[in-house]
């Protein structure tokens, strides 16, 4: 709620929320719709939603306003409306074939807006998403369901394993395609965890987002849902990310799920492929899609898809930082596991130039692999390969049992890996060997200068 003296001033002036208001304040003027108040922040502040889409605050002592005989319509015409969607033929839709399956399961781009107030909720349905964007209608038919409704931060891996299990249910009711609607700030923790739960997929998985919110006239979440339908129809089989490809609307790129990171905490290119090109692009107009990665595999329904969606939550992801003490890494004995982001090449703080110096942390990771903690090692660094054989602290870890030689996972994707081995294998020695097997390119047999490149030279 507003203050009581910015309650006094709406009431006199006839306002409610929702309504379209005139602001004027040190010959200063706004006009937009007045929105609720957020529980947080300044109760003498008034929120207006701009004909923009974008909302503004307003000092509220000290103004004068009134109420515009405009319609809501006038500020909320740029947003996606419920309601506002042409026919399918009208679109140009394909003709009618098996439906693909849309799986939302929250974030950003399942955000709702409320067509009275403005304001935005991130409670969205699937069918509600699917139903504000007509250009949908295009690929064909959808069938809609709505798995999980939180916030990606709020991912755990048992929700891997929910996801994985509706995937597979979709598939197994005749669906060509999934698409899966994703927060995008662990998008690719989940990418990684579906590519290693869903075995011999019988067709694409395609996990996608929106870095703008629904309400916002530079929203990416139409183009992101219409180039992820395209390419959940197209001829090819895995998981994919499918997300704009730089700032502009013109094309998505689809990046492998293993092989992929969130570059960026708000651009709309935020997305980019590591140690490899992504495997295709979709043109956001016109949904043609290419696939450029010739190894990818091609659709094939009479393919059985087989599920190893088993996750343990009881894995420490671990940042190496100067300071780091052997208290710190002696906490970790409850884990089953623990994913090390070492520095550069794979290193961490042993001393190997004083042996028994006091801040080593070498004693207390040997003791940890001697108990049966599973240990290994992924880079900081975005890209490049774990060589602990270059500096002698590296073949220190080694020797202590630390895994990940010669590796060129992402740390996330190492992390996801680990979760998965210690869910599919409760030997540690089982599980090990597990996780240093090369699976859905998460391992790379050679490194390319030329597929390190591309992402650090593009747009930033």
């Amino acid at each position: 709620m507003y203050s009581s003296s910015v309650e006094k001033l709406l009431k006199d002036a006839g306002v409610q929320i929702g309504d379209p208001l005139r602001v004027e304040r040190e010959g200063q003027v706004f006009e937009g719709l007045l929105m609720p108040r957020p529980d947080i922040g300044d109760a003498d502040c008034l929120v207006l939603k701009l004909k923009s889409g974008y909302n503004i605050g307003v000092e509220g002592k000290g103004v004068k306003i009134g109420k515009l005989s405009s319609s809501r319509d006038e500020f909320l015409g740029s947003l996606p409306r419920e309601g506002k969607a042409k026919k399918a033929d009208e679109e140009g839709a394909k003709p009618n074939n098996a439906p693909l399956m849309l799986i939302s399961t929250g974030g950003t781009i399942a955000s709702k807006v409320d067509y009275v107030t403005g304001a935005v909720y991130p409670q969205l349905g699937a069918d509600e998403l699917m139903a504000s964007i007509p250009r949908l209608n295009r690929v064909g038919p959808l069938k809609t369901r709505t798995l999980l409704s939180i916030l990606s931060e709020d991912m755990r891996p048992e929700h891997w394993t929910q996801i994985a299990k509706g995937v597979a249910e979709a598939f197994a009711d005749g669906a060509p395609g999934v698409v899966l609607p994703h927060g995008t700030d662990t998008m690719g923790y989940t990418a990684a965890a579906l590519s290693f739960a869903l075995h011999d997929l019988p067709g694409p998985v395609v996990l996608t987002g929106s870095q703008r919110s629904p309400d916002r006239g530079s929203s990416d979440a139409p183009a992101n849902l219409f180039a992820s339908a395209a390419a959940a129809r197209a001829d090819w089989a895995g998981v994919a990310i499918c997300m704009h490809a730089d700032s502009s609307d013109g094309t998505n790129l689809l990046h492998w799920g293993t092989r992929v990171i969130k570059s960026h905490t708000s651009m709309r290119g935020a997305f980019r492929s590591i140690g490899l090109p992504p495997i295709g692009r979709v043109d956001c107009d016109t949904g043609h899609v290419e696939i450029a990665d010739a190894e990818v595999p091609k659709r094939d329904s009479k393919r059985r898809l087989t599920l190893k969606d088993k996750f343990s939550s009881n894995v420490h992801f671990a940042w190496i930082y100067p300071g780091i003490t052997p208290k710190t890494v002696e906490k970790w004995a409850d884990y089953d596991g623990v994913l090390i982001s070492g520095t550069g090449l794979g290193n961490a703080p042993v001393w190997a130039s004083e042996p028994g110096n006091p801040h080593s942390i070498l004693p207390a990771l040997r003791q940890l692999h001697q108990s049966g903690v599973v240990v290994a090692m992924a880079s900081q660094t975005v890209g490049g390969r774990v060589n602990m054989d270059v500096y002698a602290g590296g073949r220190l870890l080694r020797s202590a049992g630390v895994l990940g030689q010669r590796a060129d996972w992402l740390a996330e994707t190492a992390y996801v890996k680990l979760c998965w081995a210690l869910g599919q294998e409760k030997d540690p020695k089982k599980a090990a060997g597990l996780l240093e097997t090369p699976l859905c390119r998460d391992i790379l047999p050679r490194s390319r200068v030329e597929d390190a490149l591309p992402w650090l030279l593009s747009e930033s």
